[in-house]
């Protein structure tokens, strides 16, 4: 704890590109914001074995607080209904045969074009992202690779 507040994990200093140009950790963050900028000092060693870095130099860094994995499902494949997401997922049942099961979703960051899934469905689950408009729980689907 510093400050009160969780030390971030990581610091990821970036080029002009947005390219990360190491991965190092947060020793200081200021308890102060600059008005004028909107800035707050943070400081950590950072290894520069490459020259990319010269002392004092001000630049754009990513300051990563903490991760973890989760599922994503594309957001064509989510329904909403009465404020509850939905998704639909091709289980599978003797004989070869699949079924589509409406699971209700917990969702948690939008990714790009795909929502994160905190809760309802996990790895490996075959999520269905086409023709849902027309798929009622429990009927019969053939999925595609």
């Amino acid at each position: 704890m510093l400050n009160g507040f969780r030390m971030p994990e990581e610091l990821e200093p970036m080029d002009s590109n947005g390219k990360v140009l190491a991965e190092t950790r947060v020793s200081f963050i200021s308890p102060q914001v600059d008005n004028t900028t909107q800035t707050v000092l943070v400081k950590a060693r950072i290894p520069n074995g490459n020259d990319a870095l010269r002392q004092s130099q001000f630049i754009r860094a990513r300051v990563v607080w903490g991760t973890h994995q989760s599922p994503e499902v594309p957001i064509l494949a989510v329904s909403r209904l009465a404020g509850q997401y939905f998704a639909f997922v091709a289980e599978p049942q003797s004989g070869g045969a699949f079924l589509a099961k409406q699971r209700p979703l917990t969702i948690g960051e939008t990714v790009g074009n795909s929502y994160e899934v905190r809760d309802g469905i996990k790895p490996g689950d075959k999520v269905i992202i086409s023709g849902t408009q027309f798929l009622r729980d429990g009927a019969p689907v053939v999925p595609m690779s």
